[in-house]
């Protein structure tokens, strides 16, 4: 196996082909002076390459270098091309929310089938159903949970897993289950008079007790800074918060940190002053399950 490293492979791409046992193969690019892209892949390939992308600002640009490499590594000689994305950009716009508007997650996917990606691992991407929906090649979405909720370990110690909203449910429950711990999701209230929002879990008790706060994606950090603010107002002990992807726009992490959270930590599957925790095994056991398949 050949690992393609890129310019948006943030140092993951060396992790895996070193976990792999595999040859890494960097990419050579440079930018015309008009603003095009050049991508390069300069030796020959064989068997099956793995391209370690992710699609982190400029994001546009990253997509076309990413359907570069795929046809460059065909073009080199390989036999099957595995796309490893450690964060998909456009995945948030999955449905038509407004008239007129476009599906920009089918977009990306069905762009990636169509430049000869032969299977594809993702990463704790926006909506999982997503990858079913437009792709008909071999496919996984894994979830590094694990790899976060063992870096707060210690620091939680007999604390509380707390997902910010009912449908991140789920990275909380995985996480209190690493840590051996109980978990619960936060609601929002709003008061009818005053138009204040609150927000508080559905049933544990935070008090004097150490609670980690688990998501996909700190973008604006604006729902994490209401949600630190009110445990540590409830008698939370320590506010501690965990994201796969840190895109931290518009200030998010003074935000953040303004409001009381005491770490915050983060994959590097986007490059962030937050960015702990490696994605690597993650992607390595979703290679593990489409192994098969491809």
């Amino acid at each position: 196996m050949f690992v393609v490293a890129t310019s948006f492979s943030n140092g993951i791409a060396a992790k895996l082909a070193e976990k792999l046992g595999a040859r890494l193969v960097r990419a050579e690019e440079k930018t015309f002076p008009d603003g095009e892209s050049y991508l390069r892949i300069p030796e020959k390939l064989g068997g099956t390459a793995l391209i370690v992308h992710s699609l982190y600002a400029p994001q546009d640009v990253a997509y076309m270098k990413l359907l570069m490499a795929i046809d460059a590594a065909k073009g080199a000689g390989a036999d099957r091309v595995v796309v490893a994305i450690p964060y998909v950009a456009y995945a948030r716009q999955d449905k038509r929310f407004l008239e007129g508007e476009p599906i920009t997650v089918s977009i990306v996917l069905r762009g990636l089938e169509t430049a000869g990606a032969d299977a594809l691992v993702t990463v704790d991407i926006h909506q999982p159903r997503s990858l079913d929906e437009w792709l008909s090649i071999p496919h996984v979405n894994v979830l590094p949970v694990k790899e976060l909720a063992d870096y707060f370990r210690v620091k939680l110690g007999q604390g509380v897993v707390l997902a910010p909203d009912k449908g991140a449910l789920h990275r909380a429950e995985e996480a209190a289950k690493v840590l051996g711990l109980s978990y619960d999701y936060l609601e929002k209230t709003r008061d009818r008079v005053t138009g204040e929002v609150a927000i508080s879990p559905k049933e544990i008790d935070v008090s004097g007790k150490n609670v980690l706060i688990i998501d996909d994606i700190i973008s604006t950090g604006g729902t994490i800074a209401l949600a630190a603010r009110s445990m540590l107002k409830m008698g939370a002990a320590n506010v501690y918060v965990a994201c796969t992807h840190a895109l931290l726009v518009k200030g998010a992490l003074d935000r953040i940190y303004h409001e009381g959270v005491k770490e915050a930590a983060a994959t590097d599957s986007v490059p962030s002053p937050i960015s702990k925790v490696s994605v690597a095994e993650a992607i390595l056991r979703g290679l593990q399950q489409i192994k098969e398949a491809i």
